[in-house]
This record gives structure tokens, C-alpha cells and sequence, in this order.
């Protein structure tokens, strides 16, 4: 899930999953959508030897926190982590943290 982030799924062919709080299987021509926050977790996966293409679409704000409940931990990026910084750039800030367990 992400903290300040929406994002939005068109299904362009296969058939994906996608695992949400209600759980879900896609068809082509469907769409998705995911909120910020708790409301907005989910994963996808390809359950068929099938290839699944998507278009993704996504506010792409930084900072951006991303957080993986599952696995405990969160990650925090001021600047989108695959794209190259400029000479004399920003390094920006991209780190790790555990999650805290609510006990």
C-alpha cells in the first residue's frame, strides 16, 4: 500500500489477480482502482502460463511510503528509486524500515 499515492490498473489482456481485502480476478477491459493507505493494499499475481499486460497509471508524488504489511517492513523514497540522478543531482533519500508490530 501507499501513503500519498493512487494508482489505477487497466487490464489489457490475460487474466491477473489481484489480492485485495476482498480479493479479486481481472478480466481484459477491466479496471482497478487503489486509494492511498489501508484501503488501497493490494498485490497482483498471474496464476496462468498466460502473459498479462497492464497499464498502469499513478500519481507518482514523492515523498512516497510504501508499505508491506505482510512482510513487516516500509519503504520511504523522496525520488523515484530506478531513474538515474542527474550529475550534481539530488541523491534524494530512499531507505528501509521495519514495521512496527502493534503489540
Amino acid at each position: 500500500m501507499h501513503y500519498g499515492v493512487e494508482e489505477m490498473f487497466f487490464v489489457l489482456s490475460g487474466t491477473p489477480t489481484v489480492r485485495t481485502p476482498e480479493g479479486e480476478e481481472l478480466s481484459p477491459g477491466d479496471v482497478v482502482y487503489f486509494p492511498e493507505g489501508p484501503d488501497g493494499l493490494h498485490t497482483f499475481s498471474n496464476p496462468t502460463s498466460e502473459p498479462v499486460r497492464l497499464l498502469g497509471i499513478s500519481t507518482k508524488r514523492f515523498p512516497d511510503v510504501v508499505a508491506y504489511p505482510e512482510q513487516g517492513v516500509a519503504w520511504v523514497a523522496t525520488r523515484h528509486p530506478e531513474r538515474p540522478v542527474p550529475e550534481n543531482g539530488d541523491e534524494g533519500i530512499i531507505a528501509r524500515f521495519d514495521l512496527p508490530h502493534g503489540d
